[in-house]
């Protein structure tokens, strides 16, 4: 299993190696997504934070602040039990689990290619309000490792 705390060699090494272990019926331990959703959950996630959609908010929200401090504090994810069912999960994006695997692996090299072009760009989201590369590599790389310890693809989370 991973024992790197390297983020980038995790993110863009090693994520492509545990995803190789996914299969389209891997149960989760918990939540509802299944393999897919989870592969464009994470895809969706590391895609929209090369952008800036609008401006911050001045002052931020308190969700935005309680996004940052959640990241100051190590970004840290647990499973929060919901109503939701499975018919609330969003329309697949892909028509199959390889294909959404291969663009996992387009999102985080777009991430990382991103920011080595511009250093100082800084994301910017109604949900967690403006963020740069530091703080948005932590989340990413705290986000996968859940995901993919919640489908059994790591032994251990945090």
């Amino acid at each position: 299993m991973i024992a790197t705390k390297n983020k980038k060699e995790f993110l863009t090494q090693q994520v492509n190696e545990l995803l190789k272990n996914l299969k389209p019926d891997t149960e989760p331990a918990f939540g509802l997504m299944t393999p897919q959703h989870m592969v464009e959950h994470l895809t969706l996630g590391i895609k929209i934070s090369v952008k800036r959609h609008g401006e911050p908010e001045d002052p931020p929200t308190e969700k935005q602040l309680g996004f940052q401090r959640f990241i100051k504090n190590g970004a840290i994810l647990k499973h929060k039990p919901s109503d939701k069912t499975k018919a609330d999960l969003p329309e697949l994006i892909y028509d199959n689990i390889e294909e959404a695997i291969e663009e996992i692996a387009v999102g985080v090299e777009r991430f990382y290619n991103h920011y080595e072009a511009n250093p100082g760009f800084k994301c910017c989201n109604k949900f967690f309000g403006e963020l740069g590369f530091t703080d948005l590599e932590l989340f990413h790389y705290q986000h996968f490792r859940f995901h993919f310890w919640q489908f059994g693809l790591l032994e251990k989370y945090p």
